[in-house]
């Protein structure tokens, strides 16, 4: 046989070996459901056209002279076109599955999804052109009652007093001057919804007046359900504005960490979970003029993504991500760095309000304030170790060029920190991630037992769990072990108090 006629054969064999594979029982299980939703789709698109048309024979005088009609009727035409290419997009899908060849899943899945947008289209189109239908009805036939909850709607916006939540912009930006345009930005736009609001309400008094008096037209029940809704929308705007606005400006008044302490990787029936043990470390400053400030920290384990867990599988006992204060939590940095690192000053600055370089033993050391040895003890794991002007200088060159720094001092040096780093492996040889061997590649994985502290140990709080996190970033969280709300610190650990203050060292 030919080397061409045998190579046809085994594409041939190797098609219909495809083909007989058939769509996966997934698929087709998917197609046979949404098949099934299609009738009562029909259905309240029917019921919405035949709900509508009563509104408007019940009330000929009010709609007689409102263009909201024509637009329910376009609408809901829409919606029963939608339906009927759903249809003609399941007659597809029925003929697919009938021949159930693997090659037809792509168009299969395409079909699937249209399908089923399209259906959801119509029937959510649907149900809000009865709703608006049926309001207009209801309105005019409780006039006084819904005039009642339009002036107590506008009341409500009128009395809304923005002054506190002002105060509190107008503090920060005084003490954050470089966030003065955002932050007056937000303010203004807030204090205009009321006088907004107060324009509608004056130009609508015509309409209020026709229905006060018994002579609503359409015109008029379309003004007021448009003044209505947006008083509503009014007064949950000042809300969440106020709220939001508040929070961004005690934004400004914090720094933080996000502290790597831990990864595991758990099976979880069929799946596999990706979890990241995150310590957050957070400095409130209370007093920017004296620097006086309260340290507190949580700490609890994340579900996350595979590819993050892959991201940052190289970064134990770094920080994260990082927040100075004077900054948005937006602003927050995430390329990894060693915890603690960011609050150092330069060498040409000298100093800051963390502490200060001075020269001993040939190098520079940098040591830390007084009132910031709690945060220097969570940042460094309990077991800080000075850190030297030229190992300094190498995290400024490596964050200047956007790489990591993980404490190599030649290219060819072991690291430091980071998972494999000398320093990780001995203060957290207690983690999960280690006891699954993931510091085998370290230079003191064979003794990693060895050097776990024990429950006796001046650093056995160290271990992942002593803390629990607070984190707002919307993930999934795991029940984490230690106090759950975060420890304050700077009190006896046997009595919880609301914390200590530290103040700049005079």
């Amino acid at each position: 046989m030919g080397r061409s006629k045998f190579s046809s054969i085994l594409v041939a064999c190797v098609l219909l070996t495809a083909c007989a594979g058939g769509l996966p029982p997934s698929l087709r299980r998917d197609i046979a459901a949404e098949a099934d939703k299609l009738p009562d789709a029909r259905k309240q698109v029917d019921s919405a056209q035949t709900a509508v048309n009563k509104d408007l024979g019940s009330a000929p005088d009010l709609f007689r002279d409102a263009v909201a009609p024509e637009k329910w009727k376009s609408r809901l035409q829409t919606a029963a076109e939608q339906i009927k290419q759903a249809e003609r997009a399941d007659r597809s899908l029925e003929d697919l599955a009938r021949q159930d060849r693997a090659d037809s899943r792509g168009q299969a899945d395409r079909l699937l999804a249209e399908e089923r947008r399209l259906r959801n289209s119509a029937v959510a189109e649907s149900k809000a052109v009865q709703a608006e239908a049926d309001k207009w009805v209801a309105f005019k036939s409780a006039l006084p009652a819904e005039l009642d909850k339009l002036r107590h709607e506008y009341q409500s916006v009128h009395d809304r007093n923005v002054g506190p939540v002002a105060d509190v912009v107008h503090k920060a930006e005084a003490d954050w001057p470089a966030k003065k345009t955002v932050l007056e930005n937000r303010l203004v736009a807030l204090e205009e919804i009321p006088k907004a609001a107060e324009q509608q309400w004056t130009a609508s008094e015509s309409a209020r007046q026709h229905a006060s008096g018994g002579s609503v037209t359409g015109t008029d029940v379309a003004t007021l359900i448009d003044v209505e809704d947006n008083l509503a929308n009014d007064e949950a705007r000042l809300t969440s504005g106020s709220d939001d606005l508040r929070n961004l400006s005690g934004q400004l008044y914090d720094s933080w960490d996000k502290i790597l302490t831990d990864l595991d990787a758990p099976e979880s029936g069929r799946e596999r979970l990706y979890r990241e043990r995150i310590k957050t470390v957070r400095t409130h400053l209370l007093d920017p003029a004296s620097k006086k400030s309260a340290v507190s920290n949580s700490e609890q384990w994340v579900t996350v993504s595979e590819p993050a867990f892959h991201q940052v599988e190289k970064d134990i006992g770094m920080a994260i991500a990082h927040k100075d204060v004077g900054l948005f939590d937006s602003e927050g940095q995430t390329t990894p760095q060693p915890a603690g690192f960011a609050y150092i000053a330069t060498e040409q600055q000298g100093s800051n309000q963390y502490g200060y370089w001075s020269h001993e033993h040939g190098d520079s050391l940098w040591h830390w304030l007084p009132e910031y040895l709690i945060l220097r003890e969570l940042l460094w794991n309990h077991d800080y170790r000075p850190v030297l002007a030229s190992e300094y200088r190498g995290y400024q060159s490596a964050r200047s060029a956007g790489r990591t720094f993980y404490g190599q001092t030649t290219p060819a040096s072991p690291p430091k920190y980071g998972t494999g780093g000398t320093f990780t492996a001995t203060h957290y040889a207690g983690s999960r991630y280690a006891q699954a061997g993931g510091f085998k590649g370290s230079a003191y994985a064979s003794d990693r037992v060895n050097r776990t502290p024990s429950l006796d140990s001046p650093h056995a709080q160290s271990q992942p769990g002593s803390f629990a996190r607070s984190d707002g970033s919307g993930k999934r969280f795991g029940s984490g072990v230690g106090a759950p709300s975060g420890h304050r610190f700077g009190q006896s650990r046997s009595a919880p108090s609301p914390g200590r203050s530290f103040g700049r060292r005079r």
